[in-house]
């Protein structure tokens, strides 16, 4: 048979076959300078498909076909060589069985755990009764009256909320809408998370070293009856990924200026099962209907850099009449260090951006006396082809400090 021949009726490729050859596998004849594969041949190629699909290696089947070549199994040591070999891979292939049916196992439990995140019969969780105390008016600073109201004794899933003096919200899907619309063209939903995408191993060691900073400071928190409050998630969202760590008798307030991305984490928070009750409010700017002094620790997680790419002032400056006397601001700010070229390429692509956005001495002025720990999390100099940092230029240094503030 000539090599194509083989090669279709074998289910081989060409190449494959010639590999074979030149290994030393295949020893076909060759008379006139073209390949024949003789019945002896074949042989060999059968025997050399049956081993492989026995996990033998090609060296080891070339091992083989020697002992056979050699002797033809007519002496007693090639017969105990080959047996050998034979056992050998028997033990590897019981050892390799073992392994794979604990993989299995593993995999089926991996798999189970994920099935239980996915949608089930779980009720919505909507905006919990026991936090329309903290709500009020930003317009007067009145009080709420509730109409068309669906709810059970928990949580309430839809209704309006109206003032006296004309301001008027309503609640969907468990969700507090503002009349705030975002009306920001430089920025979008990022339902996809593309954030996330492509950052390099190093940067998301990186958010790590800060998150765990920022964790080992909340477990020393007392977060029972008190309000935490968390702005601009649909840059970074630190609740969500430590929900493990919050306390259930705390609430927490969620805010960001698209109620898509709120409504996303929602299901996902729902899904984790923590039961923790959170506000969450769509509203794209700083005037939110929250009562004065509520807040008794805010969550900081690029939310400081974020709300710089919109808007020139700072961002506790805006926050502070909703938080208490003794409020606690725990977060990770970024910082530039002669990054020139890394914030033309932000202004370029924000116009919008205050020109202080990713400066270590911009912060600590805003910030005065009121930290009372931090600590530098490192810098990295490349940032990946990503839409999350695409305006950090190579080789610059990009900083990251997590901080602890009592105001």
């Amino acid at each position: 048979m000539r090599i194509g021949q083989v090669s279709k009726k074998y289910q081989i490729s060409v190449d494959n076959l010639y590999y074979y050859i030149n290994y030393g596998l295949l020893v076909p004849p060759r008379p006139g300078g073209q390949y024949v594969f003789d019945s002896q041949t074949l042989k060999d190629l059968e025997l050399v498909l049956e081993l492989k699909e026995m996990n033998f290696s090609l060296k080891e089947i070339h091992r083989i076909l020697s002992l056979y070549r050699i002797s033809g199994l007519a002496v007693n040591q090639d017969v105990e060589d080959l047996r050998r070999i034979y056992t050998d891979k028997l033990h590897d292939l019981r050892s390799e069985k073992l392994r794979t049916e604990k993989n299995i196992e593993n995999l089926e439990r991996k798999i189970a755990d994920l099935s239980a995140l996915l949608p089930d019969n779980r009720p919505d969780i909507g905006l919990p009764v026991r936090m329309l105390d903290h709500l009020c008016c930003p317009a007067c600073g009145g009080s709420f009256s509730l109409d068309n109201v669906r709810m059970d004794l928990k949580y309430i899933f839809s209704g309006s909320l109206r003032c006296s003096c004309g301001y008027t919200a309503s609640i969907e899907d468990g969700i507090l809408l503002t009349p705030n619309k975002n009306k920001d063209l430089y920025d979008t939903p990022d339902l996809d998370r593309k954030l996330y995408r492509d950052l390099p191993p190093a940067l998301i060691s990186l958010f790590q070293r800060s998150f765990n900073w920022m964790v080992e400071k909340l477990e020393h928190m007392d977060l029972s009856g008190k309000v935490v409050l968390e702005t601009y998630i649909n840059a970074w969202f630190f609740l969500h990924n430590h929900q493990q760590y919050l306390d259930p008798q705390g609430q927490y307030i969620v805010v960001d200026k698209y109620p898509e991305m709120l409504r996303m984490y929602k299901t996902l928070m729902e899904k984790q099962g923590y039961g923790l009750d959170i506000l969450f409010i769509a509203d794209s700017s700083t005037r939110l209907p929250l009562k004065p002094g509520c807040i008794d620790l805010n969550i900081d997680y690029f939310a400081v850099n974020e709300h710089n790419f919109y808007h020139n002032t700072f961002l506790y400056d805006e926050l502070m009449p909703y938080f208490s006397s003794e409020a606690l601001l725990l977060g990770t700010y970024f910082y530039f260090d002669h990054g020139k070229k890394s914030m033309e390429n932000l202004l370029r692509e924000y116009p919008t951006s205050s020109t202080d956005n990713f400066n270590l001495d911009y912060f600590l002025r805003h910030m005065a006396d009121t930290i009372v720990q931090q600590e530098d999390c490192g810098f990295t100099t490349s940032s990946g082809v990503n839409i999350g940092f695409s305006f950090h230029h190579e080789g610059e240094k990009m900083y990251l400090r997590s901080y602890l503030a009592r105001l």
